[in-house]
C-alpha cells in the first residue's frame, strides 16, 4: 500500500513538472508573438501629419527673412539760434546728414547657387544709395548671411538676391498654369518681422488684373488667396499642398487707407511670371528694358468718344509715338484708339500701359485699333530700349 502511494505521488510530480514546462513554453511563445506584432499608431497623433504639414516641411526651410538697411543722404533744415542773424536771415539752413531706413520682407531660395527670389519693393530696386541686405534662415539652421543684389524688374515687382553658403535648402518651383480655384494655398513669410510664419487658405481666384499701377508696379494675372498676408510677407512664397511654390506674395487689400492688416484678400505673382523674369536675368544678366515706342496713352472721356465716333469710353488713345520706333514701324499712328491687345479688351490708358509694360524684349503682340471709325489689326514687336534713350 505504501509502495503504491509512493508510485502515485511520483507520477503526480512528474505530470506537474510537464505541465509547468508547457505553461512556460506557452508564455514565452505568446510574449514573442506579441513583440513581433506591429504597434498600432494613435489615430489622433497620425492625423496631425496632414498634407498642409508636409507642404510646410517641404518649403519652409528655404523661406528666408530679408532685412534691408538703406542709407539716404538728406538735407535737414537748421536754424541759427542767433536773434541778430535770424532778423536778417530768418530762413532755415540746410545741413546734410545721413539717415538709415530699415525694411523687412521675405524671400525664397530656389536653387543650390544661393539665388533668392523676392519682391522688388522689398529690396528697393536698383539704387545709388548705400544699402546692406541680410537674410536669415529659419531654425534649426538659423544662419544670418549677407546678400548681394543681382537684378530686379520694377514693372513686375520681382528681384533676385544671392548669398554664398553651403548646404542651403531649396524650395521646388511649381507650375502656376496648373492651379485650381479652391485648392489649398499656404503663405509662408516673415510678417511684422515676427519670424517664420505660416497661414493657410485657398486659391480664391486667378488672372486678377489691376489697371491702375500700385506705385511703380503693374500687377497682372495675379493669384488671389484668402491665406493671411501681412506686411513682411512680401516676397515670400505661396505654395500648394505638394509644397511647390506657385506664387510670390506681393500685396493685399486692407479695407481702408488707415488699415494695414489682412482681411483675407491677398495677391501673389504667378511663379511662371517669375520664371520668365529669371530666364531673362540668366540669359542677359539683367532685365532688358522693353520699348514699344508709344510715348503717351490717354484715357477717353465722354466728349472725346463722341468726337472720335466711338460707341463707348473704353480703350486707350495714342497721344504720341516715337519716330522710327517699333510702334511707328508697326503702322500705329497718333489718334489711334487701342481697344484690345492680344484679344484682351482695354478699358483705359493705364490698363493698356500695364499690358505693354508686362511684355519682354522680342515679344510680339497684336493691337486691335480703331482709326477714323474703322477697325485695324496691327502686329507690334517689342524692342530693347535704345542706348541713346537710356538717360531718359
Amino acid at each position: 500500500m505504501i509502495k503504491f502511494a509512493l508510485q502515485l505521488n511520483h507520477a503526480y510530480c512528474h505530470q506537474m513538472r510537464k505541465l509547468k514546462q508547457m505553461c512556460s513554453t506557452f508564455t514565452s511563445l505568446t510574449l514573442i508573438t506579441l513583440l513581433q506584432q506591429p504597434v498600432k499608431a494613435d489615430p489622433i497623433s497620425a492625423s496631425r501629419h496632414t498634407a498642409i504639414v508636409n507642404a510646410v516641411q517641404t518649403a519652409q526651410p528655404a523661406v528666408v527673412s530679408v532685412h534691408v538697411t538703406t542709407q539716404v543722404r538728406r538735407l535737414r533744415p537748421y536754424r541759427l539760434r542767433d536773434p541778430f542773424m535770424e532778423f536778417f536771415s530768418p530762413y532755415h539752413y540746410l545741413i546734410p546728414e545721413n539717415s538709415e531706413y530699415p525694411s523687412t520682407g521675405s524671400g525664397i531660395i530656389f536653387n543650390n547657387a544661393g539665388y533668392i527670389l523676392t519682391n522688388d519693393h522689398v529690396v528697393g530696386g536698383p539704387t545709388r544709395n548705400k544699402r546692406k541686405i541680410t537674410i536669415s534662415l529659419p531654425e534649426p539652421d538659423g544662419r544670418v548671411l549677407e546678400a548681394k543684389y543681382i537684378a530686379s524688374d520694377i514693372g513686375s515687382d520681382l528681384a533676385i538676391l544671392q548669398v554664398t553658403a553651403e548646404s542651403l535648402p531649396v524650395a521646388p518651383l511649381g507650375d502656376s498654369d496648373d492651379i485650381l480655384v479652391g485648392e489649398w494655398a499656404v503663405a509662408i513669410g516673415n510678417p511684422f518681422d515676427l519670424g517664420p510664419t505660416v497661414s493657410i487658405g485657398v486659391v480664391s481666384g486667378l488672372d486678377r488684373d489691376f489697371p491702375q499701377p500700385q506705385g511703380e508696379h503693374y500687377y497682372r494675372d495675379m493669384i488671389q488667396t484668402d491665406a493671411a498676408i501681412n506686411p513682411g510677407n512680401s516676397g515670400g512664397p505661396l505654395v500648394n499642398a505638394d509644397g511647390h511654390v506657385i506664387g510670390i506674395n506681393s500685396f493685399i487689400y486692407t479695407g481702408g487707407d488707415y488699415s494695414i492688416g489682412s482681411i483675407g484678400i491677398g495677391f501673389a505673382i504667378p511663379i511662371n511670371t517669375a520664371k520668365q523674369f529669371l530666364s531673362e536675368v540668366q540669359k542677359h544678366g539683367q532685365v532688358r528694358r522693353a520699348w514699344s515706342g508709344i510715348i503717351a496713352l490717354q484715357n477717353i472721356s465722354q466728349r472725346l468718344a463722341k468726337y472720335l465716333g466711338l460707341d463707348s469710353k473704353e480703350g486707350a488713345l495714342v497721344a504720341r509715338i516715337a519716330a522710327g520706333s517699333p510702334a511707328d514701324e508697326a503702322g500705329l499712328e497718333s489718334g489711334d484708339v487701342i481697344v484690345a491687345i492680344n484679344g484682351e479688351k482695354m478699358r483705359s490708358g493705364e490698363e493698356a500701359l500695364g499690358v505693354l509694360m508686362s511684355l519682354r524684349v522680342d515679344d510680339e503682340c497684336f493691337l486691335s485699333v480703331i482709326r477714323y471709325g474703322s477697325p485695324t489689326l496691327l502686329m507690334l514687336q517689342i524692342a530693347e530700349w535704345p542706348q541713346e534713350r537710356q538717360g531718359w
